[in-house]
């Protein structure tokens, strides 16, 4: 039996081009729900609603995990059960959701054959969670990915081919993801506290902590820019800079330290992605504008993860909102 899937798909000053790419996208996936994070009420919304492509116009708030939340209930009140995630920008291959679905098809015999299901997925169907290897356009390579054996992270060798068709994992990338209807009822919503940065590796966590299993498809390539990556020099070395705004930083400092503490005892490899905020402060020093103001909101952002203030940084910090949002 297959699955009945819808996509969300979130939107944020979209391009003309990304707004046809929505119009060709609702043709392989019908039950589209867009979600537009946009803070104001765009022209381009009646095309899509004149389209019979549903718009939400959600106005950033809680992020792109409140994006995500307000598909996500969207989609399951129309019965679907696979929601996929999308960016705005995500080049989705031929057949790609053929392939997906099939994927979820085999995770949910998986658990049935070795009888891992319980009373509560016999209602809902099988939980997982499933993404899609990713090549990143910036690098022209394929993104890291990691799996889990026990407590240990260990990291995949991308140049062997894979046979399974499928590979538990410990972190997905939210974009060309997919939830189980089953996942998404037992892991619960995505946490708005995080707004942006670190959201689905918050959501990832909580599916390990609920026994939900990940899993990687190897046999799907999902084309996606990850940042505005630039190549330079230093000393013969080549090193990346990313150029993040300010209030990126912050949140990208915070969100990594606060999920640390709050899963190092039961997943200490989880201190990793704190090195991801470390290595880009070096690039950062030499390459970009606006040092000075990224410095303080890399430290504001570590003081605020130790103390567990989440939240937006307008509601948090209104103040420092202010300063780090100004150009430089």
């Amino acid at each position: 039996m297959s699955f009945s899937f819808g996509a969300v798909v979130v939107t944020y000053f979209p391009t003309d081009g990304q707004l046809t790419n929505l119009h060709s996208l609702a043709q392989s996936c019908p039950r589209l729900c867009v979600v537009d994070n946009t803070p104001e009420v765009g022209d381009w919304h009646r095309a899509l609603i004149d389209a019979e492509i549903p718009v939400l116009h959600n106005g950033n708030r809680g992020g792109i995990a409140g994006a995500f939340n307000c598909g996500i209930v969207e989609l399951e009140a129309r019965g679907v059960e696979l929601f996929f995630l999308l960016d705005q920008d995500s080049e989705l291959p031929p057949g790609y959701f053929d392939a997906m679905c099939q994927a979820a098809v085999a995770a949910r015999d998986r658990k049935h054959d070795r009888g891992t299901g319980d009373a509560g997925e016999s209602e809902e169907g099988a939980a997982f969670l499933i993404g899609p290897l990713v090549h990143d356009t910036n690098l022209d390579a394929l993104i890291p990915q990691f799996g889990l054996e026990g407590k240990r992270v260990y990291q995949f060798d991308l140049r062997k081919p894979f046979t399974e068709p499928l590979v538990r994992c410990a972190f997905l990338i939210s974009s060309g993801s997919l939830i189980s209807r089953a996942a998404w009822a037992r892991i619960g919503r995505f946490d708005e506290r995080y707004v942006i940065d670190h959201v689905d590796t918050d959501y990832c966590m909580r599916a390990l902590h609920c026994d939900v299993p990940i899993y990687l498809n190897p046999h799907v390539v999902l084309q996606h820019q990850i940042g505005d990556l630039q190549a330079k020099s230093l000393f013969g070395w080549k090193i990346y800079v990313i150029n993040y705004s300010a209030v990126r930083r912050y949140y990208i400092a915070r969100n990594a330290l606060d999920l640390s503490l709050a899963h190092v005892r039961a997943f200490p490899a989880i201190l990793f992605i704190n090195v991801y905020t470390l290595k880009q402060i070096l690039p950062m020093l030499i390459f970009e504008r606006d040092r000075l103001r990224k410095c303080i909101a890399l430290m504001v952002g570590l003081f605020d993860g130790l103390l567990g203030r989440l939240g937006g940084i307008r509601e948090a910090r209104p103040r420092m909102s202010k300063y780090l949002s100004r150009s430089g």
